[in-house]
């Protein structure tokens, strides 16, 4: 994944770390079993690689490193 602007990194970024709460919400959950959960998976490693390509983008782009807010939690 390649972002072109620091804009665009923050939107993606935002959009993926809520999606790896919800997976982790969800993981936690007790209705669902543990075979469901194994499906999800592929899809959470996917996620969590892609945030963080978007960390190394993001010193890439700005020269620092993410606050560890913004890692937590996304941008405002």
């Amino acid at each position: 994944m390649s972002v072109l602007n620091i804009d665009d990194l923050k939107k993606a970024y935002n959009i993926l770390i809520a999606q790896e709460k919800k997976a982790d919400a969800s993981f936690k959950d007790n209705k669902y079993t543990d075979k469901q959960k194994e499906t999800w998976i592929p899809k959470f490693n996917q996620i969590t690689e892609c945030l963080s390509m978007l960390m190394a983008d993001y010193k890439k782009l700005t020269g620092e490193e993410m606050k560890d807010s913004e890692v937590l939690n996304g941008f405002e």
